[in-house]
């Protein structure tokens, strides 16, 4: 049986199998963290504090990160950045004050923007714009597969010897990836050839604010407002419903295993055609969802919406992916990724402590907070901004490097 194209391109494999495992190291401890602060006898405002202190190191971090990636390469951003999260994450160990857990979770933020741009900004460098939907879309799904079983496990662990097993283990884990992506993208992250021309000082940051990307950066403000918003308050919201922490760890898989399942259909889907009907019609079905979440306190509910929304979710996160690396610049796309988990960390540094005000008020409020944002803000940036672009066929660069199209050649 031939394999999927994502899986026969060698760059690309290595890095939806570091993926795999840096989901895995997520999945085992994400879940419980904000339950185990308030264990530990952090408040509800600073569970809020931590989760945007997150967030915020990430934005303001994202951006010069995804410029040192156009400069050094790829490789060691990623690598320094997983070390960093081990670091943060055995931490967790001792971490017994508001503080603590504030300041790992500050760390922690770090290492995500030393990693995340880079790595968004690598799947650009090595495959064509054609391609770049199933590339994301492959992404999300090795991703997913991390996430499939970890949470599950992890619940079963925190149940049997405790969590301080699960930030050992996503520790080893994380430093583990760290050391492949040191062995295994040497040839693939080094620093891109443009850069040592000094084309990438002579584009001014201005650059970043054309319609085109105007767009995309207003999509993701508006995802990573979700996360931001539910980032302390949903496990807790799970487990004041009666979810058992085996529940609350499998409310992190459902999506997971729709995502993993649908995915290559998403990615083909997100290369075919305009992604702004796509686009549209994807986030106001998950803007609904998330208000009925809040609307029916039931598990078993939950747990089903979670399915639904990870099979749109494979459909959506690769068409705003392929469409943004299709509008950007590719001698800084490293910047472009960098502005744009920027913009999206701002979305959710913004809605962090957002979540555990509105949640004091009633559960229901953050929910229905969430679904009306990503609506209207979808509506703006897809009608607004992208459709224009997309019937014009707008494009700022041809397609990257020739290195690129030849290792693909190979691949196909």
């Amino acid at each position: 049986m031939k394999l999927p194209w994502v899986l026969q391109h060698p760059p690309l494999r290595v890095i939806l199998v570091l993926t795999a495992m840096a989901g895995v190291a997520v999945g085992l401890v994400i879940p419980f963290l904000t339950l185990t602060a308030r264990d530990r006898g952090v408040s509800l405002d600073a569970i809020g504090v931590m989760a945007s202190s997150y967030l915020i190191a990430q934005m303001l971090l994202q951006l010069p990160m995804g410029v040192l990636s156009d400069r050094i390469g790829r490789r060691l951003p990623i690598a320094l950045g997983l070390l960093v999260e081990a670091g943060a994450t055995v931490g967790y160990i001792t971490a017994d004050s508001a503080l603590s857990f504030i300041t790992l979770r500050v760390v922690q933020g770090v290492g995500l923007a030393m990693l995340y741009p880079a790595l968004r900004a690598l799947i650009v460098d090595v495959t064509p714009n054609e391609r770049r939907g199933q590339a994301y879309a492959g992404f999300g799904a090795a991703y997913s597969a991390g996430l499939l079983f970890a949470p599950m496990l992890g619940g079963i662990v925190a149940e049997t010897v405790g969590v301080n097993a699960l930030f050992l283990s996503a520790a080893a884990v994380e430093v583990l990836v760290a050391i492949g992506g040191l062995v295994f993208l040497q040839g693939d992250a080094g620093p891109r050839p443009v850069v040592a021309t000094g084309e990438t000082e002579r584009i001014p940051f201005r650059a970043l604010l054309v319609a085109p990307l105007i767009g995309a950066f207003i999509l993701s403000f508006a995802s990573q407002f979700q996360i931001g918003l539910f980032s302390g308050i949903w496990s807790i919201y799970l487990a004041d419903i009666g979810a058992s922490d085996f529940e609350v760890g499998l409310s992190f898989s459902t999506f997971s295993i729709a995502y993993l399942l649908i995915a290559p259909v998403g990615g083909r889907l997100a290369d075919a055609g305009a992604r702004w009907r796509r686009l549209l019609v994807a986030n106001l079905l998950i803007s609904g969802i998330i208000i009925i979440y809040g609307l029916v306190p039931s598990v078993p509910v939950i747990l089903l919406l979670g399915l639904v929304e990870g099979a749109i979710a494979t459909v959506q996160q690769p068409s705003l992916d392929a469409y943004l690396a299709s509008v950007s610049d590719p001698r800084i796309q490293g910047r472009v990724q960098g502005a744009f988990t920027t913009i999206g960390m701002t979305g959710a540094a913004v809605s962090a402590f957002l979540g555990s005000v509105l949640y004091g008020i009633a559960p229901v409020i953050p929910f229905l907070t969430g679904g009306v944002v990503l609506g209207l803000l979808t509506a703006v940036a897809v009608l607004r901004f992208i459709r224009p672009t997309e019937l014009s066929g707008y494009r700022l660069q041809p397609a990257p490097v020739a290195a690129v199209a030849s290792s693909d050649t190979d691949a196909r």
